[in-house]
């Protein structure tokens, strides 16, 4: 794989993943399934308990709770005990080139943690824009934004997400994340009691709900089907505009209307001086309009540049001066 601009070779043996499956009675073996995976794996030195010990407890109670409560998928949910996500998603690259149940799924849910709790950030999603408007339906808790996808990028880090939506497969899946206490990540400080209190029980009531409306939905299906459907319906594969208002609703819309809503304010911002100086207007009043909204966005790019570099350079004189890096 490629990652940070660098070529990686990897090999794995004896690596053990542990899956479940649960289904109804009469469920045939290659029924279009649900991926629920989270990684049981800590790096070195670290006890790992939100990292990903908050995946593993989440999964192990919704899938207690959908044996206990009743209720039966409609269609299968697979539960990908994940044995070696730290070295490189080796785990989850294992499921899908060996295990006979990977050519069966038709949406995941990869949960992760780069935090020690908090909302879960839904940070990625897709191919495809439906996982994201099932979030934006059913999330009790809703934490996310289609920005943060674009972002994604710059981190110098990966998920499962990668092996199931992009590397290896093209499933149809969101990536949902713990970001707040980043600073016990990848630390020996990951413990059980930095977890900040609440968050496994917002996301395992996100997550039931999403399991629910994910084995409900007729866009779950197999590699082929989505093939097919994909070509004799002309499905739109482009991701949807989202992001969530302090968790309390998302706002959700297509791509085709983003190009219509994000040019108003454009539109708005170069007209509204013509519209202020009508209806006298002459080319030298024009002239003088144009140049003030130069010099204006000149200062406020300028003003987002400080911004930017005046945090850096103090935190490198820091570094220089006192000889100390940060704690974490």
């Amino acid at each position: 794989m490629m990652f940070l601009r660098h070529r990686v070779t990897l090999g794995y043996r004896n690596h053990k993943n542990i899956v479940m499956r649960i289904s109804s009675n009469v469920s045939e073996e290659d029924e279009p399934s649900l991926l629920v995976n989270g990684h049981f794996d800590s790096p070195l030195g670290s006890p790992g308990a939100a990292d990903c010990g908050s995946c593993v407890a989440s999964m192990l109670e919704l899938s207690r709770l959908m044996l206990e409560s009743g209720w039966i998928p409609p269609r299968p949910v697979i539960f990908l005990f994940n044995g070696a996500e730290e070295l490189f998603l080796l785990g989850s690259h294992g499921f899908m080139k060996t295990h006979k149940w990977s050519s069966t799924v038709g949406a995941f849910i990869n949960i992760e943690a780069s935090g020690s709790g908090g909302a879960d950030l839904v940070c990625q999603s897709g191919p495809g824009s439906w996982p994201s408007r099932i979030y934006a339906q059913t999330a009790k808790y809703p934490m996310a934004n289609s920005v943060a996808q674009d972002m994604f990028g710059i981190i110098p880090g990966d998920t499962d997400y990668r092996i199931f939506a992009e590397d290896v497969a093209k499933i149809p899946g969101l990536d949902i994340i713990f970001v707040l206490g980043g600073y016990f990540y990848h630390t020996s400080y990951d413990t059980l009691e930095n977890l900040l209190p609440g968050s496994i029980q917002a996301r395992g009531e996100n997550l039931f709900n999403l399991v629910k409306a994910f084995t409900n939905s007729p866009m779950l299906l197999k590699e082929s089907e989505r093939s097919n459907k994909a070509v004799n319906e002309g499905i739109d594969d482009l991701r949807a505009i989202f992001f969530d208002y302090l968790t309390w609703f998302m706002i959700f819309y297509p791509r085709d209307v983003s190009l219509i809503i994000h040019s108003l304010p454009v539109a708005i911002f170069l007209l509204t001086p013509l519209f202020l100086s009508f209806p006298n207007i002459t080319m030298i009043s024009l002239f003088r309009t144009v140049l003030d909204l130069a010099r204006g966005m000149l200062l406020h790019a300028f003003g987002v540049i400080l911004a930017i570099v005046v945090p850096a350079m103090t935190a490198g004189l820091r570094l220089l001066f006192t000889k100390n890096a940060m704690n974490w």
